[in-house]
């Protein structure tokens, strides 16, 4: 039985990756095999609020846990940099993440070349970690590139891509938009769910995850 272990990205911030990464992460617990979720680099909260591990984790029912956390809203490598800290590296991250056995769920931050410091993106932590990608696509002006860009960028460095999420991010698409996207996508990724526009919660989380199990089963 192969294990899953799942890196979350977006084509930008606040695109949905929380949710998407609790929705992908109730899947796969219902098929069985409850992950972990893990948040690779935390930034824009101080010690002891609740990050975007917690809150997946406490949606989707499973354990999660944080590897590093800076309280400058911004990319790992100036938030590490404006707390006085060496940025971080993608082995050392790498290194955390194989200390979770099994499938994991890693969300990212922001998108797939955000800075982890002056040579290294976070794409360099999916390939160090071996990690399958799923694109979260925040349904919004500007994101067909955004979400192009972000394959193509994957497709150059070999990494592995699952499929792809789209989020309402900012209200309902319309029908129209839909189909444009899901066109400008076509052949190039596999859509694997669309989420609404709407709050989430654990029974959300669950109506969701059932549309996902399907196409996470086969890599199971």
């Amino acid at each position: 039985m192969s294990t899953l272990r799942i890196f979350v990205t977006g084509t930008d911030t606040g695109v949905g990756k929380t949710r998407a990464t609790a929705t992908l992460a109730r899947a796969l617990a219902s098929l069985g095999r409850p992950p972990h979720i893990l948040k690779a680099v935390q930034t824009g909260l101080p010690p002891g609020v609740a990050g975007d591990a917690a809150e997946a984790g406490a949606l989707a029912g499973v354990e999660a846990a944080e590897i590093e956390r800076y309280a400058l809203p911004a990319d790992p490598f100036s938030a590490a940099l404006a707390a006085g800290l060496p940025p971080p590296r993608a082995a050392d991250l790498a290194r955390a993440l194989d200390r979770y056995p099994g499938d994991v769920v890693v969300e990212g931050a922001g998108g797939l070349l955000v800075p982890l410091n002056a040579e290294e993106t976070l794409a360099d932590l999916a390939l160090a970690a071996g990690l399958r990608l799923v694109l979260v696509v925040g349904l919004r002006l500007g994101c067909m590139n955004h979400a192009l860009l972000t394959l193509e960028a994957a497709e150059r460095r070999k990494l592995p891509v699952l499929g792809t999420i789209l989020v309402a991010c900012d209200a309902p698409p319309g029908e129209a938009y839909l189909a444009d996207v899901e066109r400008a996508l076509q052949g190039k990724t596999k859509i694997l769910g669309i989420l609404p526009h709407e709050s989430p919660s654990a029974s959300a989380i669950e109506r969701d995850a059932a549309a996902l199990r399907v196409h996470l089963a086969p890599f199971l």
